[in-house]
């Protein structure tokens, strides 16, 4: 009897340990880094030659601290998400579904949902919900979501860490990042370019990032003097489009610059799309 009891134990020990273990190696991944919020500056300043009109006036606008993927969404992680829902993979590239490269051709709505699904799957409370057709996010929750444009744009300069690189990290692209002019028309493995002054990684080039926020080219021209406070910073409330950051593989250097953007319709994918992760608060 007192044998049946230790083993007893050692079982429920055993299950303890896997269950701890399988855990901890989903919440491995992905690998989110500190940004502290703070004001900043966002958009780009008059004098910039290269700027678009919806990216002018800058204005100062507020974000509070959050986390932010070290890498874009990979392959690897992709695959995973499909095992576990019986999901499609996208339409497959010429390139192949290599683990290590960015996830591609995927939707703004995809991405959503790959969001809900990574927070669920870790313990987190997903961050997106539905109202009829529209999707709300609880910008409270502790579940995965992607980046607001500011949040996009203040992680890029380096958050409180920057140093007033042109690109993310640098002033010199090809430090930093796969475009155009180096890309040999694919993207690259990630990481494999210098970080920025947070660490984080791919923010210009490799593959476009899908963001939150819905695009209005009259969205920084409504504010007059530039200034204005932003706390939420968190993009317009209606429209069609929704915005993509930081430039691809196929990408000119113009089309890398911190302050430019993309307005897309959310059912688009290309070859060039991806994302990337945030949350506003772990655990």
């Amino acid at each position: 009897m007192r044998k049946n009891y230790f083993l007893s134990i050692l079982v429920v020990v055993l299950a303890f340990t896997v269950s701890v273990n399988a855990q901890m190696s989903d919440q491995a991944w992905p690998e989110m880094v500190k940004v502290e919020g703070a004001s900043f500056m966002l958009g780009a300043n008059k004098k910039d030659q290269q700027a678009e009109k919806d990216e002018k006036p800058e204005r100062k606008v507020s974000v509070k601290t959050f986390y932010m993927s070290k890498y874009e969404v990979t392959v690897w992680e992709w695959k995973e998400y499909v095992k576990a829902t019986g999901k499609k993979m996208p339409p497959k590239q010429s390139w192949g579904w290599n683990d290590e490269l960015p996830i591609t051709n995927i939707t703004w709505e995809d991405a959503v949902e790959f969001c809900n699904w990574l927070s669920k799957k870790q313990g987190y409370t997903p961050a997106y919900s539905k109202r009829g057709p529209r999707y709300v996010c609880d910008f409270n929750s502790n579940g995965f979501r992607l980046p607001t444009e500011a949040e996009w744009e203040f992680a890029a300069h380096g958050g409180k860490k920057g140093k007033g690189k042109k690109y993310a990290g640098a002033d010199k692209l090809d430090l930093i990042s796969w475009n155009v002019d180096n890309s040999e028309g694919r993207p690259h493995t990630y990481g494999t370019k210098y970080a920025n002054e947070l660490g984080i990684y791919d923010l210009n080039g490799n593959v476009w990032e899908w963001c939150w926020d819905i695009y209005d080219a009259n969205h920084f021209r409504a504010v007059k003097d530039g200034m204005v406070a932003d706390p939420n910073a968190t993009g317009p409330a209606r429209g069609e489009k929704r915005i993509v950051k930081g430039g691809s593989w196929d990408s000119k250097p113009s089309f890398c610059r911190i302050s430019n953007k993309v307005a897309t319709l959310p059912g688009n994918t290309f070859e060039f799309y991806g994302m990337r992760l945030v949350q506003t608060k772990r655990f």
